[in-house]
């Protein structure tokens, strides 16, 4: 919370279009206060006079209170208001009333705590829900906040809650914890009520470390994202960006091994510390980003690093539902130049090597136990013709043995049980089973 910088231009000139006509006209001695548009000062309210006016772009000359500076500043006519009526000081606000408090030559939007936050001894506790702080004010610098709308004062109790607020008593959310600027986990909460404009009062549905309760806070929206409705059964890999569950939040973090059973080694974003955890404590990684959920994009050169394991399909005729192991040399131009295992090329020694584009490319898929045994309808890939092959299982017979069925072809072969392995798709960067992907992801 600090002066605003002194600019010494004005502000660029904006086109008839864009500029609306104020109702306000200021002259020179006119009191005002400053709404600068800069990053960092959303909020702030600066005391300051009017020196002069000017016409073309519509904006004012002004000198802030107690800055010491005879130059003044060029501002637009928007970032300008009349100051508010005098209130009465040294009134105690209302528990979670909308406030100014006057810090750093500025007043600074917030929001007036009570119960068990309150300030005692004439003090006022006020949060200010973009930066999460509680700052303590003496109540002579605590005024009611007040809008001016069209030529009126206006109080935030008159004006009520926006309509487009997204969310509504109950909801249930995730609310950001931070680490400086970053976001480092997220914990789950339920919205009590709104607070004018951009503000939330959450009820955490989770505790401390030490079994406390985690208090109830005041958080604007952009700390705030819906409660994910992604499932987490699916098979996760070296390198993927993921949520892990750890003292009642979710934590951001990779996978760094995998580990049989479904277990995997995860290293938290923030600490850099490792743990393992069971799939069921993972979930990949979704940003909410203009309202809607984006999957984080995986690293194509993490993924298909030089020497990996990959599995190459083709589109071509006879080749569908076919996957051929080999090596990962190069990844150049959205391609990736690969090395087959087991197909060779024209001399008939020398293995195949091809520059194949990375949709047709994937990392082998993981080691899936099948202790008991595979069941009917199943599907899975069978290794055949030097490569494998997704069929389904349509026979099971003695001796581990079975039939499969390959939709492409429509033959039917049989397979011993060390020739067979569970299916899974290759979706969106992550390793999904078969039986996954229809409930996981519905437009697949």
């Amino acid at each position: 919370m600090r002066s605003p910088r002194l600019r010494r231009n004005p502000p660029p000139a904006t086109t008839a279009a864009a500029a609306a006509p104020a109702p306000d006209q200021f002259r020179p001695g006119d009191l005002v206060e400053v709404l600068p548009d800069e990053p960092g000062y959303r909020g702030a309210h600066f005391p300051a006079s009017v020196t002069a006016s000017h016409a073309n772009p519509r904006g004012y000359t002004v000198a802030y209170d107690g800055s010491g500076c005879p130059l003044g500043e060029v501002v637009a006519a928007s970032q300008l208001r009349p100051r508010p009526p005098d209130a009465p000081r040294g009134v105690p606000p209302a528990e979670h009333a909308v406030v100014d408090a006057f810090k750093g030559g500025a007043w600074w939007v917030g929001v007036a705590l009570g119960g068990g936050r309150a300030a005692a001894g004439g003090r006022v506790a006020v949060c200010f829900p973009e930066t999460r702080e509680v700052v303590e004010f003496d109540a002579a610098d605590v005024r009611p906040h007040l809008e001016w709308v069209a030529g009126e004062w206006l109080s935030p109790e008159n004006m009520g809650i926006s309509k487009t607020m997204p969310y509504k008593k109950g909801t249930q959310v995730e609310v950001a914890k931070l680490e400086g600027n970053s976001v480092v986990a997220w914990f789950s909460a339920a919205v009590e009520k709104a607070i004018w404009k951009n503000s939330l009062l959450v009820d955490y549905n989770c505790s401390k470390n030490d079994g406390s309760v985690l208090p109830k806070e005041i958080v604007d929206l952009k700390h705030i994202r819906p409660h994910p409705q992604h499932a987490s059964a699916i098979i996760f890999c070296i390198n993927d960006e993921v949520e892990g569950f750890q003292g009642n939040g979710w934590w951001l973090g990779v996978i760094t091994d995998v580990h049989p059973e479904f277990r995997y080694t995860f290293k938290a974003a923030h600490s850099g510390k490792e743990i393992q955890l069971d799939q069921k404590a993972l979930r990949l990684r979704y940003d909410w980003t203009h309202d809607q959920w984006q999957q984080v994009t995986q690293n194509v050169t993490k993924k298909f690093a030089k020497g990996s394991k990959v599995e190459v399909t083709s589109n071509d005729d006879g080749f569908h539902g076919a996957w051929f192991q080999g090596t990962a040399l190069k990844y150049v131009n959205n391609k990736i130049l690969v090395e087959y295992d087991a197909l060779k090329a024209d001399d008939e020694i020398t293995p195949l090597t091809e520059a194949i584009e990375v949709q047709h490319v994937r990392p082998c898929p993981p080691d899936i136990p099948v202790t008991s045994g595979f069941n009917l309808l199943d599907e899975v890939d069978a290794c055949w013709n030097d490569g494998w092959w997704v069929g389904v299982i349509s026979k099971v017979n003695s001796g581990d043995r079975y039939m499969v069925y390959f939709r492409s072809s429509t033959e039917e072969t049989e397979f011993g049980h060390e020739q067979l392995r569970l299916h899974c798709d290759w979706v969106g960067g992550r390793w999904m089973r078969a039986s996954l992907v229809c409930c996981i992801f519905p437009e697949f």
